[in-house]
């Protein structure tokens, strides 16, 4: 099939295998917390080898077969079948609540109508008769969504309080989604895939032009609890300021943005800070219970 690399090196395929296995690792722990076995990744993983194999080839290629899909993933034909022939565990998920209410704080903080003299958000009405108000800015975002449950959703966030009976202030420009729950499991998602995408990107980028944006800062050899702390705090104040300098320039250009026609592409910049785990050198088996050996039974006589 067309797009697909065969000439990897031993060596190559030996260090991409290792690099996978590094990156399954806090997958695999978060899935094992959840309580998701290897049964139920190993469908998921098949899934996306026949998907990928489909839609991520060239696009001058021609379409494949079933027996070429087959023969590049490895996985049985009937497999192929099935997964072909049952895409819809594999369609996209519909966007959920928290995605609008992402865009109606963006909206909210970015559009002239709901600015005040100084750039700060208006306090507005739930749903005023004349002017800005908080139904308006949400149908603004989407006009299929319900304003009373995006609301309810800012105010669990804490993004949204309550200035009197029917006023409502925006009092944080970012959502902080619980660590359980449907929105923070696909925050999980989708930024991994974001920042794996843009690696795979780069990775078969020849033109240094054409490579998306991905810097890191880290130290040489590491650095004590106490400075972790302070350097933490001062990465977390810069970064949440580069992301408000970043978020008002789309939303300057948000009309301008709005007029554009053509396709569209949804963009955008991640930022996170990492500490890496410990090198943990001990061997499995002794982390493990040794194996109880089975008591052999002979019989005997008498």
């Amino acid at each position: 099939m067309t797009g697909v690399d065969t000439n990897l090196s031993i060596d190559s395929r030996r260090d991409f295998l290792q690099a996978l296995r590094r990156i399954l690792r806090p997958i695999i722990r978060l899935m094992i917390r959840s309580g998701i076995r290897y049964d139920e990744f190993v469908d998921v993983a098949r899934g996306a080898y026949v998907e990928s194999a489909i839609r991520d080839v060239d696009n001058d290629a021609p379409r494949p077969t079933r027996d070429q899909v087959a023969w590049t993933t490895g996985i049985q034909r009937d497999l192929v079948d099935h997964y072909i022939d049952n895409e819809e565990p594999c369609s996209a998920a519909t966007p959920i609540a928290s995605h609008i209410a992402t865009e109606v704080l963006h909206k909210w903080h970015t559009d002239r109508r709901f600015l005040g003299p100084s750039g700060t958000p208006l306090e507005l009405d739930f749903n005023a008769a004349a002017g800005p108000s908080f139904e308006s800015l949400v149908a603004e975002v989407d006009s299929q969504s319900n304003s009373g449950l995006i609301l309810e959703e800012l105010l669990r966030l804490r993004s949204v309080v309550r200035s009197d009976d029917n006023h409502l202030r925006a009092v944080s420009r970012f959502s902080i989604w619980p660590n359980d729950g449907q929105q923070r499991i696909e925050c999980f998602g989708t930024t991994l895939a974001h920042m794996i995408e843009t690696f795979a990107h780069n990775l078969g980028s020849t033109i240094t032009e054409n490579k998306r944006l991905e810097r890191t800062v880290s130290t040489d050899r590491g650095i004590s609890s106490e400075i972790l702390t302070s350097f933490h705090a001062f990465a977390r104040e810069r970064g949440n300021q580069f992301l408000i300098d970043l978020d008002d320039w789309l939303g300057q250009r948000s009309y301008e943005i709005a007029n554009e026609v053509g396709p569209r592409l949804k963009i955008g910049i991640n930022i996170f800070f990492y500490v890496e785990p410990p090198v943990d050198r001990i061997p499995l088996d002794a982390l493990v219970l040794p194996s109880k050996t089975p008591t052999r039974f002979d019989g005997g006589h008498g």
